[in-house]
């Protein structure tokens, strides 16, 4: 691995591990994104990472659920293969909707529990809400924009 990818990879393991995965499912999901060959068997991704077979079968599990990597086999091969294919992360965007819906009908919630305060007190948890109702309007139509142009760039 080039000092470059090395960077690469650590920055995803930092940042992934920064929204609350583990900074191996970013190292993976990183080093996925630019091995080349782009499948690649556990102990090839182990040695990539300088890491156990036995964190990167458990991160794969990890990253398979959420629909980042996918895994597959080889007739004749018993080993498995991981990649990141193009479209791993459809589901994540697919889910975004869903993450801002729960977080505007929470803000809903203490809306509802502070109803009784004045409007000024209400200020920071209102905003909150707003944004969330907006953008959870606001992200499918620019995910369903983005997928449309994908899709007819690869025509």
């Amino acid at each position: 691995m080039t000092p470059g990818e090395s960077r690469f990879v650590e920055e995803m393991g930092q940042f992934l591990g920064s929204l609350g995965m583990t900074p191996m499912s970013g190292r993976m999901w990183g080093w996925l994104l630019i091995c080349e060959p782009a499948e690649q068997t556990a102990a090839e991704i182990a040695e990539a990472l300088q890491a156990s077979r036995g964190a990167i079968s458990g991160t794969a599990r990890l990253l398979a659920t959420s629909g980042l990597i996918r895994r597959s086999t080889r007739g004749g091969d018993r080993r498995e293969y991981f990649s990141a294919p193009p479209e791993g992360l459809d589901s994540l965007l697919g889910s975004a909707a869903g993450i801002y819906r729960q977080m505007r009908t929470i803000a809903e919630r203490g809306l509802e529990a502070v109803s009784d305060r004045s409007v000024e007190s209400r200020t920071r948890l209102q905003e909150f809400h707003d944004v969330m109702a907006f953008v959870e309007r606001e992200v499918p139509r620019v995910i369903a924009t983005y997928l449309s142009e994908r899709s007819e760039g690869r025509r």
